[in-house]
């Protein structure tokens, strides 16, 4: 198993290398820390009762280790894919990696982050936003002790993943919402992915992040540690998190779209209803054994997973908005160019959510 997503890992982000070109701002291939993220990875068919006819593989990059992808989990775990005749392989790609593999043919679908969706989209790719899992910024302006507060952040040093990512805008974003003037009161260094960050600001190198809820449930109870702003806990309608594929492979497969999304769908409303195993999924993903940080996690993400997770196109409105701000060829663009919503309201309209919803009992 772990050899397997290992070299799927290697190749996806080979493949976004040579792509990376369409699928967002100019920028060097991400560096995958390969051995946690494989481990993630639900690689092997579930242990559950046999789907009615051969499972179809599919393969699904996601973008990141936060818990947001903790529905591949538990859809692989409860035999969610297997009931609807899939076998997923879930496989690592941060960064632009996921969408290029995507839009090279290694992947029929990806779990990315929203701006780089819109970055792809506007550098002409043919990728398709199908399901918005985060509909709000998940995220946590955490700093360090040389800035406890939200006035102390002025002059200091903030770290993104990448300049134009979604880390960069969503940041960008909560230093304005402190009433600070984020592109002159601080300063933002390129530092990587979710572990890069955590570490620069525990050593010290940064005074501030922009991290998951889940990496600040993580660190949070550290001496020293500050959540500046959570904007988990607002409603600013944003898109956060999408699950995106290309319209020429669901114009040709729309049966394979059909069951995914019927299958996702699933994992969102098992994941807010059953709390046992959801925390399994959450522990098991995220590879953190501290239970009581688990539950925090996973309270956070069964608040923010919509039960009908429509693309919203004030979400998306919001991070071109954002993101037109650096990258210009991305100001001519609509939401309606990004959004496909056939999939979830297909099943909102057939009553398979409302059904879903009805059994499992009061919330």
């Amino acid at each position: 198993m772990r050899a397997v997503a290992l070299l799927s890992l290697a190749w996806l982000l080979g493949s976004a290398a040579c792509t990376g070109g369409a699928a967002g701002p100019a920028a060097s291939a991400p560096t995958a820390r390969a051995p946690e993220p494989a481990a993630r990875a639900p690689v092997a068919p579930a242990p559950s009762g046999p789907a009615a006819g051969p499972l179809t593989a599919l393969t699904i990059a996601y973008s990141t280790t936060s818990a947001t992808n903790s529905l591949l989990q538990l859809a692989h775990d409860r035999g969610i894919f297997r009931e609807n005749g899939l076998e997923v392989e879930a496989v690592y790609a941060p960064g632009n990696a996921g969408p290029a593999a995507v839009i090279a043919g290694q992947a029929q679908g990806a779990s990315v982050d929203c701006a780089a969706l819109v970055s792809a989209v506007a550098a002409g790719s043919d990728l398709v936003l199908m399901l918005t899992t985060v509909n709000r910024m998940g995220y946590m302006l955490m700093s360090g002790p040389s800035a406890p507060d939200g006035p102390s952040l002025r002059g200091k040093r903030l770290a993104v993943s990448r300049l134009g990512a979604a880390s960069h805008i969503s940041t960008k974003f909560m230093v304005k919402e402190l009433g600070l003037d984020p592109d002159h009161d601080v300063s933002y260094l390129q530092v990587g992915n979710t572990p890069e960050r955590m570490s620069a600001l525990l050593s010290g190198n940064v005074d501030a992040t922009i991290l998951s809820v889940d990496e600040g449930a993580l660190l949070g109870d550290l001496p020293g540690m500050h959540v500046i702003l959570d904007m988990s806990t607002q409603d600013t309608p944003y898109c956060g998190n999408a699950v995106v594929t290309t319209r020429q492979y669901a114009r040709e497969h729309p049966e394979m779209v059909r069951r995914f999304t019927r299958a996702l769908v699933a994992a969102i409303i098992r994941f807010k209803t059953n709390r046992a195993e959801s925390l399994q999924a959450v522990s098991t993903f995220t590879q953190q054994d501290d239970m009581d940080k688990v539950e925090r996690i996973w309270a956070a993400r069964a608040r923010m997973f919509p039960e009908k997770p429509y693309p919203d196109p004030r979400g998306v409105q919001f991070v071109i908005d954002e993101l037109a701000q650096i990258e210009e060829r991305v100001r001519a663009l609509t939401p309606a160019q990004v959004i496909d919503d056939t999939w979830v309201r297909e099943l909102d309209q057939s009553g398979y959510i409302d059904q879903l919803l009805r059994a499992a009992g009061p919330r």
